[in-house]
């Protein structure tokens, strides 16, 4: 029976993946992180919690509390070699290996932000509903989810070109969210990146997306009294 993109990755290739992008060596994100500068413009409160879900050795999440020292920080990660190195090297961050796909991984709290960048692309589609209710259930309300990813205005199935019978999946990944109708999208900004051209004739395969969603339970809802 062939293995879903979910075995294939928690069983080596995100290892593989950290081996490629941190042999470099592994450091906190700079100031200048499009993420950390996306952040520095929410109005966030001075103190709370964060998770990075595939956050691999935590760079992100280090370069935000050195911005934010009151805040604290957890990395969800699927890869066992980016959870030790980022132990070792972010003690003050809480690392936890598993995926965003298993609600049994999830920590039990919830979180003022949550941030998914060059994840959602990677799961196996059979597995993505649950991975969007397992986010959802980690914010709290008025909280955060910043999503960065591939974006196409139609869904798309790249092969991954360091593995057959893998696939990149780009679509607009905010979408879901926003049909829950508990979710306001806040920012939005997408256009076309330097990498990941797989179709010279579709100018969105370079694109990418990133999107800031708030969540609040009743205040989107128009209600009438009863007299």
């Amino acid at each position: 029976m062939k293995k879903n993109q979910e075995n294939i990755f928690i069983e080596g290739q995100s290892d593989a993946w950290f081996d490629r992008n941190f042999k470099n060596g592994i450091k906190a994100a700079s100031d200048e992180h499009k993420i950390i500068q996306l952040i520095k413009s929410l109005n966030l409160p001075s103190s709370g919690n964060l998770i990075d879900l595939g956050g691999a050795a935590g760079s992100l999440a280090a370069g935000i509390i050195k911005n934010y020292p009151s805040w604290k920080a957890t990395v969800l990660e699927p890869s066992q070699k980016a959870v030790n190195a980022g132990s070792k090297i972010f003690p003050w961050i809480d690392f936890i290996r598993g995926s965003v796909a298993k609600k049994n991984d999830m920590p039990n709290k919830v979180f003022d932000l949550a941030i998914i960048s060059g994840v959602f692309c990677w799961i196996d589609r059979s597995l993505l509903s649950q991975a969007i209710a397992n986010i959802d259930s980690l914010i709290k309300p008025n909280g955060h989810i910043i999503i960065s990813d591939f974006y196409t205005p139609f869904p798309r199935a790249n092969d991954y070109h360091h593995l057959d019978g893998i696939f990149t999946y780009k679509q607009d990944y905010s979408l879901p969210f926003k049909s829950l109708n508990i979710y306001t999208e806040i920012y939005r900004n997408s256009g076309p990146v330097k990498h990941s051209n797989f179709d010279n004739v579709d100018p969105y395969d370079v694109w990418t997306l990133i999107s800031v969603l708030q969540k609040d339970l009743m205040g989107r809802y128009r209600r009438n009294s009863i007299k």
